[in-house]
């Protein structure tokens, strides 16, 4: 495909104009309406985004399982793709509501066996969510070449897809992420001064609100401030001036207070994290006994994965047992993250280990809220950079666009396929696997253009979580754009 720059510019220019305006007025608009906000809520209920990094290869993760579109799999993946008696079958409906809207059959990975149980149980918590990608409104392959819509910022770009995934209207550097902008809406609902938003894997766009008090922890626990050391000969000298830094209304400079104010809300905050943690470490002691939260992430001594997961249920089961101080959460987000997914070689085996680790992470996830009783009180969902190509180059694939995803909790209603067609009906559209000349889903090299936007897979997270059609139109602008605005899997 030949660089066009007149279309490069328009392009750009229709992103940033849009991202600007967003910017001037949305963001206005959303700081109004979370100081307006009165929610209020009986139950409990968790979100909790599961972030791959690197670009995640779907199209290996989900896979035809029926002779036609198995056939144009293998022809347009010739050395990557898996062999068909080694995939995982999967029970979904195989036409109508739920199908994957081809008329096809798929599998999983042959190393996702526990999302695979999951998802062909009787009341099954694991959906799939087809072709999502970041879109400011449907785009047609002609629209796409023609340059005649406007496209979100920096496609195929890691950093850029990554901030548009997790900020969601576009922008090249966001100020908020919609899981921020969640929880400022929604910052009276908890009744504690502890963080509504925990993130056990650093600082990013999807964590930052406006005025969310949100949180950064370690995987397994919240991070504490150690006291001078025992063997330095000035460490009665250095506590004692620490302590006086953080003394409570003794200071004469406002920055020295509100530095101290600070600090003081840290460690308290850190001290209940920790001890909400540890109450839950113990549960599986008190009768009636059940297994401990570590027992159902088998990869919890060497994985980042299962031990963020396994601290996150551990955290919800602290939020709905009355553990001492830390009451008062009705609503929570959580953001975890594992790496790894940017496959351009070497592709086969490295994705034997991390869709294991995805499945058994995922899947222990569920079942140890489940054992505990609180399995529909949390939703997990996957969201990536992008995905990537259908076409492969050689023995791995190059950045694309669009992928599918997994949603899993109590409160799914899985063993389906979701997305949107583009036409409104409500049944899932697994996009084409067609060599790229006569595949209208194909953009050029392989990049497949999403029929399903980003918007609209938020935005019914967002409505689960008891969010109002109008404050939902408030965090994701772009959704005006779609019809079928709740995609139905929650």
């Amino acid at each position: 495909m030949n660089f066009d720059r007149r279309k490069f510019l328009n392009r750009t220019v229709q992103a940033a104009l849009g991202a600007s305006v967003y910017s001037a007025f949305g963001n206005l608009q959303l700081v109004r309406a979370a100081a307006q906000a009165n929610y209020s809520f009986g139950d409990y209920k968790a979100l909790v985004c599961v972030f791959l990094y690197g670009g995640n290869d779907a199209f290996n993760l989900v896979v035809p399982t029926d002779a036609t579109h198995y056939a144009q799999y293998q022809a347009v993946r010739p050395t990557i793709a898996l062999a068909k008696n080694t995939l995982l079958a999967l029970n979904a409906p195989a036409s109508g509501a739920g199908s994957p809207g081809d008329g096809g059959s798929y599998g999983f990975h042959s190393s996702m066996p526990e999302l695979q149980a999951l998802f062909n149980q009787a009341n099954s918590p694991v959906g799939i969510v087809a072709n999502v990608g970041t879109l400011v409104r449907p785009v047609t392959k002609a629209q796409y070449q023609g340059g005649s819509v406007a496209l979100p910022p920096q496609l195929f770009s890691h950093n850029d897809q990554q901030a548009y995934w997790q900020s969601s209207p576009p922008s090249n550097a966001p100020s908020t992420g919609w899981g921020g902008r969640i929880c400022d809406l929604l910052a009276s609902v908890n009744t504690s001064a502890l963080p509504m938003l925990n993130s056990l894997a650093g600082e990013d766009a999807f964590i930052r609100g406006d005025s969310g008090n949100n949180y950064i922890m370690n995987p397994d626990s919240a991070a504490t401030i150690d006291a001078p050391d025992s063997w330095d000969d000035n460490a009665n000298n250095l506590q004692s001036a620490f302590d006086a830094l953080r003394a409570s209304g003794t200071q004469a400079n406002a920055l020295e207070r509100t530095y101290a104010a600070q600090m003081n809300h840290s460690i308290e905050t850190a001290a209940q994290i920790n001890a909400a943690i540890n109450a839950a470490t113990s549960a599986a002691t008190s009768p009636p006994a059940k297994p401990p939260f570590e027992s159902f992430f088998p990869n919890i001594s060497d994985g980042d994965l299962d031990r963020q997961l396994c601290t996150v249920a551990k955290l919800i089961w602290a939020a709905n047992n009355n553990v001492t101080g830390y009451t008062g959460q009705k609503r929570q987000v959580f953001f975890v993250s594992t790496g790894g997914f940017d496959t351009h070689d070497n592709e086969l085996p490295v994705q034997q280990g991390l869709f294991g680790v995805l499945s058994k992470s995922l899947a222990g996830f569920y079942n140890a809220l489940n054992k505990y009783g609180l399995a529909s009180t949390a939703t997990a969902f996957t969201a990536s950079d992008f995905g990537r190509t259908l076409s492969c180059n050689e023995d791995g694939t190059d950045h694309g666009w669009a992928s599918h995803h997994l949603v899993v909790g109590g409160a799914v209603k899985g063993g389906k396929f979701y997305g949107d067609n583009l036409a409104g009906t409500g049944t899932a559209a697994m996009p084409s696997l067609a060599l790229s000349a006569s595949n209208p889903n194909d953009a050029g090299y392989g990049q497949m253009i999403p029929t399903t936007s980003v918007d609209q897979y938020s935005a019914t997270l967002a409505s689960w979580f008891g969010l109002g059609a109008s404050d939902i139109a408030l965090l994701f602008p772009n959704l005006a754009n779609f019809t079928m605005r709740n995609l139905g899997f929650v």
